[in-house]
C-alpha cells in the first residue's frame, strides 16, 4: 500500500510506485494504491519499479503468409509454417523452403526419435503427419492418425484427433497398429466436443477440451489411466499452453489458469476487463509466449481478427502488466534460451531483444487519500525515475472517479531530457479543489519510474 505522511505544516504526502500491476477486475476505488486501472507499454524486468519492456529484432524476412507454426528442431534450428509452406532456418537469419505444399492451417509439433535418429514430427489435422530430420521431409510411416495435436513422453508419440488420443508403440514412432503395444483412448465427456490441447508435463499427458481437462498416467498400454481433473476448466486455444518453470499456463473459457498439479488455479481476475472483451469468434488465434520466466498472453479483443494485445504474468511477483498492442503474434518458441515469435504476416522476431521505441501509458486509481468526504488542495506531483535523453513525458489529471475527462498539466520537462535519474516536479496549482483525483502518465521511449508522490492539503469538512 502507498504511504500517507502528515507533516508539521499540515501538508500531506501520498506515495505509490505502481508495483501492484494492473487490475481491471474491480471498481477503480477497490484496487490497491500501487495498482493501475489502465496501462500500456510495461514489463516486470525491473520490478518493483515500473519500466518499459525490451524491443524486438526481425529474424530474417517474412514468409509470404500467416505464421501457422513456429517451433525448433531440437537445439539445431528453427522451423516455421507460413501459409502453405514449411521453412527452416539453419544458419544466420535465412529461411529456406522445405519441399511440399500443405494446408493453410495451424500446425503442432514435437521432437522425438524416428528410425533411430532425432526428428521433428509435425501435424495439422488435415495433411498426413510429416517428419523433418534436419535436411529432408518425409511422411510418418506406420499408419498414424491424421492428428491435430501432438506430444510425446520418453517412450511414445501421442496424437489427438477429434476426441480420441492415439499412442504409438513403445520406442517406435512409426508403429500405430501393433496389438498390445499401440492403441487409443477415447476422451469422452458428458457435453461432448473435440480435444483442444495436448501437452506432456512431468511425464503425464494432459489433455483439454473447451470445457474440461484430464490426465493420462502410466507408461505402458496395460496401465494407462485417463483421470478427469475438471469438467468445468478447459482450454480454448492450444497455442496459449506454455510451460513456465514448474507450472503450466493456458487460457480457458472464462479465466487464465496456472497448474502445478492437483487442480488448476485461476489467475485472471486482475485482467478481467480484457478477458471480457475477447472476440469469441477468433478465440482460437489467441497465443502465448514464454521467455522461461514469465508468461506473455496475446489476446484477440473486440472486433479484431488477430491478437492485438499482449499482457504478461510474472509468477515471481504474481502480477499482470500490459506490454504492447497490435503486434499480431500467432506462434512462439523458446529456442536455446531465446524466445522467438511469428506474426500474422509470417515475420519472425527475436522477442525481448533490442531497445524499446514505442509509447507508454499508465492510469492510477482514484485517490481520496483516506478522507473521501473532505476536499483536497493539490500542490505538487513528484516523479523519481530514469528518463533518458529523447524520452517524452506528459502528465494528466482527472477529478472524475472514472477518469473519463483528462486535463493535461503544463510543466517544464527539461529535467527529463538528461540520461540520468531525476526527481521531476510537476506543479498542481491549477487543479481545482476535489474529493478525489486520478493521474495519467504518458510518453514515448524507454523510461523507469521508481516512485510518485503527491503533496496536498486537506480542507475543512463542511457540515
Amino acid at each position: 500500500m502507498g504511504a500517507i505522511v502528515r507533516s508539521r505544516n499540515k501538508r500531506i504526502r501520498g506515495e505509490n510506485n505502481f508495483s501492484g500491476g494492473i487490475n481491471t477486475g474491480l471498481d477503480p476505488f477497490g484496487i490497491r494504491e500501487n495498482q493501475s486501472t489502465y496501462e500500456m507499454g510495461w514489463d516486470t524486468d525491473n520490478h518493483p519499479f515500473l519500466a518499459t519492456p525490451k524491443g524486438r529484432t526481425a529474424h530474417g524476412s517474412a514468409g509470404g503468409g500467416v505464421t501457422n507454426l513456429l517451433t525448433a528442431f531440437g537445439n539445431t534450428h528453427l522451423v516455421r509454417a507460413v501459409g502453405t509452406s514449411l521453412q527452416y532456418n539453419s544458419s544466420g537469419t535465412t529461411w529456406t523452403n522445405i519441399s511440399g505444399t500443405f494446408a493453410n492451417t495451424d500446425w503442432d509439433a514435437t521432437n522425438f526419435e524416428v528410425n533411430g535418429a532425432p526428428a521433428l514430427v509435425l501435424v495439422n489435422g488435415m495433411d498426413a503427419p510429416r517428419v523433418w530430420n534436419g535436411s529432408s521431409l518425409s511422411t510418418l510411416g506406420g499408419n498414424p492418425p491424421v492428428g491435430k495435436y501432438i506430444t510425446n513422453d520418453t517412450v511414445r508419440l501421442w496424437m489427438a484427433k477429434d476426441d480420441i488420443l492415439h499412442f504409438s508403440a513403445a520406442l517406435d514412432a512409426e508403429d500405430w497398429t501393433s496389438a498390445e503395444n499401440s492403441g487409443f483412448i477415447q476422451y469422452y465427456t458428458e457435453r461432448g466436443g473435440n480435444i483442444t490441447g495436448l501437452k506432456n508435463f512431468y511425464g503425464d499427458k494432459y489433455v483439454w477440451k473447451r470445457d474440461s481437462m484430464a490426465v493420462i498416467q502410466g507408461t505402458n498400454y496395460y496401465n494407462f489411466q485417463l483421470k478427469e481433473i475438471s469438467n468445468d476448466v478447459g482450454c480454448v486455444s492450444f497455442k496459449t499452453i506454455q510451460e513456465v518453470g514448474d507450472a503450466l499456463f493456458w487460457l480457458g473459457e472464462r479465466d487464465v489458469y496456472m497448474f502445478q498439479g492437483g487442480f488448476p488455479t485461476p489467475i485472471g481476475d486482475p485482467i478481467r476487463g480484457y478477458l471480457n472483451r475477447i472476440n469469441r469468434a477468433q478465440i482460437g488465434k489467441c497465443c502465448a509466449i514464454t521467455d522461461g520466466i514469465k508468461y506473455y498472453l496475446c489476446l484477440v479483443l473486440d472486433s479484431a481478427t488477430e491478437p492485438n494485445i499482449r499482457l504478461v504474468y510474472d509468477p515471481r511477483y504474481r502480477i499482470w502488466r500490459v506490454c504492447a498492442s497490435n503486434e499480431n503474434y500467432r506462434y512462439s518458441v523458446l529456442f536455446n534460451n531465446q524466445a522467438y515469435v511469428g506474426n500474422s504476416s509470417g515475420q519472425v522476431y527475436r522477442f525481448n531483444d533490442g531497445s524499446f521505441t514505442g509509447s507508454w501509458e499508465i492510469i492510477t486509481r482514484p485517490f481520496d487519500e483516506g478522507i473521501g468526504e473532505a476536499e483536497k488542495e493539490y500542490k505538487e506531483l513528484h516523479l523519481q525515475g530514469y528518463f533518458p535523453s529523447g524520452t517524452t513525458v506528459q502528465v494528466y489529471y482527472s477529478t472524475d472517479d472514472r477518469g473519463s475527462n483528462w486535463t493535461q498539466i503544463e510543466f517544464n520537462p527539461a529535467t527529463a531530457t538528461v540520461a540520468q535519474n531525476k526527481n521531476m516536479i510537476i506543479p498542481l496549482d491549477t487543479i481545482p479543489l476535489t474529493h478525489w483525483i486520478r493521474f495519467r502518465l504518458t510518453g514515448t521511449g524507454p523510461v523507469t519510474i521508481y516512485n510518485m508522490q503527491r503533496y496536498f492539503r486537506v480542507c475543512r469538512v463542511q457540515h
